[in-house]
């Protein structure tokens, strides 16, 4: 399952929303490729930009100053379209074959749905 929201003032306002509303859900974004005009013509003309983010970090245990953190990849693709821009994150239950997971699955998809919303807001 892909969750997707839909930013009319641009690609480039997308990228900036994305990469805020992933950082203030906890996540880090580890590596991105940018794609455009690379694909050839049409629709593959549009810029792309993919993003590894990883994440969430898990609560605090015993130690305050200690994290122990649970990471899940967590896809993220910020595109270009005719009217403006739209971001969109892979489930993170598609990467992740382990069913002892399910919670800290569940964990991440709420978290990625939080940042989707933040990010659909005008700055």
């Amino acid at each position: 399952m892909t969750h997707q929201v839909e930013i009319p003032e641009g690609y480039d306002e997308a990228i900036i929303r994305t990469r805020l509303a992933l950082k203030a859900e906890g996540f880090s974004i580890l590596t991105e490729a940018h794609v455009g005009g690379l694909l050839g013509h049409g629709e593959s003309d549009r810029q792309y930009l993919f993003m590894g983010a990883w994440g969430v970090a898990e609560p605090e245990e015993r130690d305050p100053g200690l994290r122990v953190a649970s990471h899940l990849p967590c896809n993220v693709v910020v595109h270009e379209t005719e009217s403006g821009a739209v971001i969109a994150a892979l489930d993170p239950a598609d990467d992740v074959g382990d069913a002892g997971a399910a919670e800290i699955v569940e964990n991440a998809r709420i978290a990625l749905e939080r940042a989707l919303t933040k990010a659909s807001v005008p700055l």
